[in-house]
């Protein structure tokens, strides 16, 4: 795992300083090694660097940029890739050599071999950049669901062509202006994070997940490629029965391939369904396991007793942190200087990344991903009666809608959730297309913000522009989703806009820079694309049916667990912000920032909207969730961090 970063422009110019910028930049994903190659191509020149973190051969061998010396390609990569040990087989039996004990070496082979189609066999996580020596010219690609992150820029009038793992490294090098984008804030404001391809900062943007790019030396997009989507289920597939054989085999596989490791590995635990499988699968492995919980002294929030029960069950070796609000506030600053982009979500990522690190691992498992995979979320309820009201409204009715709706709408500044985000139906366009109404609908059911609240927040030039903005998703976005919905089972179509949306858009990017801003790996093997594609085998309204309790998911892991193994209702990993938000340190620290007046008009706020959201919570009578006013808070310390302003 590790940082990765190039700029491929003009000879002349030397980008040595830029390179080392954004090398230090991302050193916390890769404390153990770095290195920077400066490559020449004619009149032209790639500056290749990386900052390791050594998980697979710790040995100089490893160290990066590292090349091939008969093709004369070069890599720089972040990732793993778990069966590079049978792909490495099977590159030798066609004559390669190697001269490491890595992956990375890998897929240097590979795509010496391959070519492009080279990550059709990868198997993991991945964002890597090859310099092709014969084609003159960088292939870059990143994995299936977006675990592992890659943005760049483009400088269409110096030619330059600037990627990296991270924003702030792109931020750093120095080419890059520090811009506010407003497609982008408009999108914060109604997920609560921003969706690729677009980027808090304007002109740079994230390569989407499953493609892979050629870029000239010219610093020009040569091509861009999808090579992987979600399966797609249709009734024609067995629709009443379920290979739960199958579904177990492969799930212990996607165990078995992320134990792989040369440094300390250890999980998360809460004592839920899915990090209890992952545990209890890897005990089957392991002489001995190391599990980490987070614990609160408030109980409907504490989840101990179960992480306890687990651990004891499998005899792991098991570390609670309890997390008090004082303690909260002590790691609040390094957990916000972590986030690489603004998020609502993420610091209990990090609390419990840290915690883990802190104890001597270097990676760690995580049940993410069989939530959105088996319905473990509330909202896999409410969205078919959502998009059944969606169908009902016609298509054009927003404009006339709005003029009907919009003063009454616009005093209702503290309606921000429950019911009254069914009302961005009627604020929105609709799509023609009834797979479209299905993200619609989930969009609706997970909005942050309302329309009223976006407009009135926004100032008035940016508020204007709400209506190119449909459900806070870019239309690059939209074609990428609308690609892959093509099944004719609904939850089957929940179920894959959550994968993309929730988790691909949401928990992969916070748990990613979250966890790699304390030098930690985290695998998540409910993410496995073989996985996946056997699990898409059974129709949604089976495998996420009794949402978010999960049961068909009970029905696959029973054997592992065990009939002892206290099951409970969904209970999802929260701290309680409500209360914590309330009073002490941390509600002083938000108050504060939140009434920043100059900050607020700098990224386009009303200060004023600002101070009527924050009197909505901490009234007597709260009307706005936490969530609302978190949201803000990291939006405006994120932009402020960062410098980064309209």
């Amino acid at each position: 795992m590790c940082g990765i970063a190039g700029i491929l422009a003009e000879k002349v110019q030397n980008f040595s300083v830029p390179m080392e910028r954004m090398i230090q930049a991302q050193r916390h994903r890769g404390p153990d090694d770095s290195g920077i190659e400066h490559i020449l191509s004619g009149k032209r020149a790639c500056w290749l660097g990386s900052c390791r973190l050594a998980i697979i051969d710790l040995s100089p061998a490893g160290h990066m940029p590292m090349t091939d010396p008969e093709s004369g390609d070069w890599i720089v990569y972040n990732g793993e890739i778990y069966n590079f040990l049978e792909l490495r087989q099977e590159l030798a039996k066609l004559g390669e050599k190697f001269q490491s004990g890595t992956d990375t070496e890998v897929i240097l082979k590979a795509y010496k071999r391959w070519g492009h189609d080279c990550v059709h066999r990868f198997r993991g996580m991945f964002a890597f950049a090859i310099w092709d020596h014969q084609n003159q010219e960088l292939f870059l690609a990143r994995d299936r669901l977006g675990k592992k992150p890659l943005y760049y820029f483009i400088d269409p009038v110096g030619r330059i062509f600037i990627f990296a793992s991270e924003v702030r490294a792109l931020l750093a090098s120095g080419q890059v202006e520090r811009r506010l984008e407003p497609a982008a804030l408009q999108a914060f404001l109604f997920n609560g994070f921003v969706v690729s391809p677009l980027t808090m900062v304007k002109g740079v943007m994230s390569l989407l997940p499953g493609y892979w790019m050629r870029v000239g030396r010219q610093g020009e997009i040569i091509e861009i490629e999808r090579y992987w989507k979600i399966p797609t289920y249709t009734s024609a597939m067995q629709p009443d029965s379920a290979d739960l054989g199958g579904i177990r085999q492969s799930l212990m596989e996607a165990v078995q391939t992320r134990l792989i490791s040369d440094v300390p590995l250890g999980a998360f635990l809460s004592g839920g369904l899915d990090s209890s499988t992952i545990v209890a699968l890897m005990a089957r492995e392991a002489s001995e396991v190391h599990t980490f919980s987070i614990t609160f002294d408030e109980s409907s929030y504490d989840e101990s007793p179960y992480s306890n029960w687990v651990a004891q069950c499998f005899g792991t070796k098991h570390t609670e942190i309890r997390l008090r609000k004082d303690d909260f506030y002590e790691w609040l600053p390094d957990g916000l200087a972590a986030m690489d982009q603004p998020t609502f979500d993420g610091l209990n990522s990090y609390c419990v990344a840290r915690a883990a690190k802190e104890s001597g691992m270097t990676v760690a498992l995580s049940g993410m991903g069989a939530d959105e995979v088996f319905g473990g979320y509330p909202f896999f309820k409410h969205i078919p009666w959502i998009y059944r009201l969606s169908c009902l409204i016609p298509r054009n009715s927003a404009a006339v809608l709005q003029d009907h709706l919009g003063r009454w709408l616009g005093s209702q500044k503290n309606r921000v959730a429950g019911f009254w985000k069914i009302l961005e139906l009627l604020c929105a366009q609709k799509s023609p297309r009834s797979v479209m109404n299905t993200l619609t609908a989930y969009q609706t059911a997970n909005l942050l913000f309302p329309y009223w609240t976006r407009k009135n927040l926004l100032v008035n030039s940016l508020s204007e522009q709400l209506s190119h903005s449909w459900f806070g998703l870019d239309r690059d976005f939209q074609e990428f989703i609308k690609n892959e919905l093509s099944d004719d089972d609904q939850m089957s179509l929940v179920s894959k806009v959550t994968l993309r949306l929730f988790l691909g858009e949401r928990c992969f990017r916070d748990m990613d820079s979250m966890s790699m801003g304390v030098s930690l790996e985290v695998r998540a093997p409910f993410t496995d694309h073989l996985f996946l594609e056997n699990v898409w085998r059974v129709p949604g309204k089976i495998r996420c049916k009794g949402a978010p309790d999960k049961p068909f998911e009970w029905e696959v892991v029973r054997p592992f667990l065990g009939e002892a193994f206290p099951q409970r209702n969904k209970q999802g990993f929260t701290f309680p912000f409500e209360e914590w938000l309330r009073d002490g340190a941390v509600f002083k620290l938000a108050r504060n920032l939140l009434s920043n007046k100059r900050l607020a008009a700098d990224i386009g706020l009303k200060a004023e909207v600002i101070q009527k959201i924050m009197g909505g919570f901490f009234g007597v009578n709260s009307a706005v969730p936490w969530s609302r006013i978190w949201s803000l808070f990291v939006l405006l310390h994120w932009c402020e961090h960062n410098r980064v302003f309209l």
